[in-house]
């Protein structure tokens, strides 16, 4: 149970948190969370009795902080003080650990130079009480005491309002993880993409403070097989405002029909596993917090070979998507999350995406804003064009198909259309029964050959016994939709780019130009084909 109120601990800290049920191997978990976020100045206090885990805590912190679980730490019993300097990234920190249960004198504190530690780096001061005179008012304060387990301990975090600012959420993180039996586990943050939501790979700790019966050091950190049972993807997404305002006024999020908060994912992802879509197995969730604990698929993206993209891989996706489109459409999903009614996919939807386009693409494009008057024009060309989208036949769109949202697990047993796992479905909507194959076969990550795209695009067809007018209807939907997602998507990379400095989206768009050309190779599309050549959005030769 945690704790998040203001306490009396310590000159009535302004933050608490408490694990009422704290294991020794989440101990060490929990000091491996807070290494890396020390810096210099830092201050931890480790107070309670003999044998309540203390010197445990601070060995698998500085083990932690050093990135070597075979690292020596020899205790500072009767030394006093040990010291260490450990890089940690591009920072180094001088680590100053402190045992002053022999301290008899005032005096013993100055020549160990106790103040100098933490003027020149971070200190773990184990009974702190001998020098509370001493202890800045800044101290973070672990107290640990019995807890109703004889192999758990009960330990309560408190500081002053900075300490909670940076703990209060990997507590909460931690927290998750004790109430669903992952409390061992080790987090590591895995790389974001252009999302508000952050995510950790949390694997069971074979070894997280170097005292286990492991001997062979090397074996560290070696290449092992994937499995899902070890490890498990810890998902933050706190609540947010919907946003941002638009000039008129309206909110983009809610426009735009994006989800802020995670109760609706949770009933989303219910729905869509009980109509037979493989998405994560759910392994705990913190609703009021925004944290979910749910199933690894691991790393076998639908790209990732020697011969990527893998074909097989992709019509298996095609086959998923389209066993999802023949099962009766829901107006709503129920769940753990509660009621989630669906949006549609509707023309307003569209067309703030596309002021995405506009808004960055152009500027990045020509240097100065888009004028007025060819934002209008541009308005006029693609109204009549969301009209025809939006009449498409509607089916559930899971809004973010491809590579690095969905998962090969073929290799792992599933059969049939489980063998494609998806993820990043949050924003699940209904509309044009097109939109997720060409987010597939348009790919903006990986470069999918027309031959490839083609063969998709038949073998989805095939699989829902499409007829020639319902073919027709699909192929148009399919190059209005790739058109309209292609432009939405260079706006947002070239967002990224000049507002994130993350330049690195940029290598996207010869990739979406070429697929924009492809997507606009349709009768209906030839004259918005040709505005996007003469306003210099798209290269004449594109092909």
């Amino acid at each position: 149970m945690a704790d998040q109120t203001s306490s009396s601990f310590h000159n009535s800290s302004d933050w608490s948190f408490t694990f009422d049920q704290l294991s020794e191997a989440a101990s060490a978990a929990l000091a491996a969370d807070i290494a890396p976020l020390l810096t210099c100045g830092d201050v931890l206090a480790l107070e309670g009795d003999l044998g309540m885990g203390k010197s445990f805590f601070a060995r698998a912190l500085l083990r932690a902080r050093a990135d070597d679980p075979f690292m020596e730490v020899p205790s500072p019993t009767f030394t006093l003080v040990q010291g260490y300097d450990i890089a940690s990234g591009d920072q180094e920190l001088e680590l100053f650990h402190f045992d002053l249960y022999r301290i008899s004198d005032s005096e013993e504190l100055y020549e160990i130079g106790f103040e100098e530690a933490w003027e020149t780096g971070a200190a773990l001061v184990e009974w702190p009480d001998r020098a509370d005179h001493l202890m800045p008012a800044s101290t973070l304060w672990l107290s640990f005491v019995p807890s109703q387990s004889d192999d758990a301990r009960r330990l309560t975090l408190s500081g002053d309002a900075r300490w909670g600012e940076r703990l209060k959420r990997l507590c909460a993180k931690r927290q998750l993880l004790i109430d669903a039996g992952w409390g061992d586990a080790l987090r590591k943050p895995i790389a974001s993409d252009l999302s508000p939501r952050t995510y950790d790979r949390v694997r069971h700790a074979e070894d997280l403070t170097g005292e286990s019966n492991e001997t062979e050091p090397s074996t560290q950190g070696a290449p092992r097989e994937h499995d899902s049972s070890q490890a498990a993807i810890l998902m933050d997404m706190p609540e947010r405002q919907p946003g941002p305002k638009l000039d008129d006024g309206r909110l983009y999020d809610l426009v735009a029909h994006r989800v802020t908060r995670l109760a609706p994912m949770l009933s989303i992802s219910e729905g869509l596993e009980a109509m037979g879509l493989r998405v994560p197995k759910r392994y705990g969730v913190a609703l009021e917090e925004g944290l979910m604990l749910w199933e690894d698929f691991g790393t076998m993206t639908l790209a990732k070979g020697p011969e990527a993209p893998v074909e097989a891989r992709y019509l298996a996706t095609v086959t998923a998507l389209a066993a999802l489109h023949q099962k009766p459409l829901p107006d709503a999903f129920g769940g753990f999350g509660g009621q989630h009614n669906l949006s549609r996919y509707d023309k307003a939807a569209f067309e703030v995406e596309l002021d995405v386009f506009l808004d960055h693409y152009w500027p990045h494009i020509h240097g100065a804003p888009c004028p007025q008057a060819k934002r209008t024009a541009f308005k006029a060309l693609w109204s009549p064009l969301l009209d025809r989208l939006v009449e498409a036949e509607p089916v559930l769109v899971l809004r973010d198909v491809q590579d690095p949202n969905c998962f090969w697990l073929g290799e792992a047993g599933e059969q049939g259309e489980e063998r494609i796992g998806f993820i990043d479905f949050q924003d699940c909507l209904i509309g044009p029964n097109a939109y997720d194959l060409a987010a597939l076969c348009m790919d903006a990550r990986v470069t999918i050959p027309a031959s490839l795209a083609d063969k998709m695009l038949a073998h989805y067809k095939t699989s829902r016994a499409l007829d020639d007018a319902q073919s027709a209807a699909f192929d148009e939907a399919y190059h209005l939709a790739a058109a309209q997602r292609i432009s939405k998507n260079l706006g947002a990379f070239a967002r990224a780019a000049n507002e994130a400095g993350r330049t690195t989206y940029l290598s996207h768009i010869p990739r979406s130009l070429a697929y924009l050309a492809r997507s606009m190779d349709h009768p209906l599309l030839e004259t918005l084909h040709s505005w996007y050549q003469a306003e210099q959005l798209m290269p004449p030769s594109s092909v």
